[in-house]
């Protein structure tokens, strides 16, 4: 096992990853907002960022960090009771290169734009996709077969889809009162069913897509 740290890792939340044959790009969200060089825990802020990080592949060898930027900062993250920390969570890169970011403390969806490409970070938590309605404390991300957005929300066990447009097209229940139940999902294989991580029950549970 090896390890990886610089200062463009700092409390890493979510990841999502995407394969280009010799290489790869992961996609970490990080929620520790402090000062270089502290280690208290976070109070509140607006330092949060989304990081890129380049990774060589070589068969018979371990993968190799090349590279680590900062494409998105200011994002919200507060302490939490419950989950000790609560700050940019889910993250999903969709065809167009634009990666999105579930925004856990004000219930809004980010995206940033060019994601694979980009050599300086969007600032003020990027822009906007989706804001409030029936997003929730959203926290894991995944994309539907049509394209949508799915959204985990942690604070009620409902899943939003979401257009590339921003909107809010539907909500399904996916655990009935389930605070603090929800935190990522999947697509089955053949696209018609949702996997989600059911930390209510401890178990990988199933619900049709539609």
């Amino acid at each position: 096992m090896q390890s990886w740290t610089n200062a463009n890792i700092n409390g890493p939340w979510d990841m999502t990853a995407v394969a280009t044959g010799s290489d790869a790009d992961l996609f970490v969200s990080n929620v520790m907002t402090r000062p270089k060089g502290t280690t208290a825990t976070p109070t509140s802020g607006n330092e949060s960022t989304v990081v890129r990080i380049a990774v060589a592949l070589a068969a018979g060898k371990a993968p190799r960090m090349m590279s680590s930027t900062a494409i998105g900062t200011g994002f919200l993250s507060e302490a939490n009771a419950a989950a000790f920390v609560q700050g940019p969570t889910g993250v999903a890169l969709g065809g167009n290169g634009t990666l999105y970011v579930a925004e856990t403390v004000d219930n809004h969806i980010s995206a940033i734009p060019n994601a694979m490409t980009r050599s300086t970070p969007v600032r003020g938590g990027g822009r906007t996709l989706s804001s409030g309605g029936w997003l929730n404390a959203p926290l894991g991300l995944t994309f539907a077969p049509n394209g949508d957005l799915i959204a985990m929300n942690a604070n009620d066990g409902n899943a939003v889809e979401i257009s590339p447009q921003g909107h809010q097209v539907a909500k399904k229940t996916l655990v009935a009162n389930g605070s603090g139940d929800l935190f990522a999902g999947t697509i089955a294989q053949g696209g018609k069913e949702l996997l989600f991580v059911n930390d209510g029950t401890n178990a990988l549970d199933i619900a049709s897509a539609t």
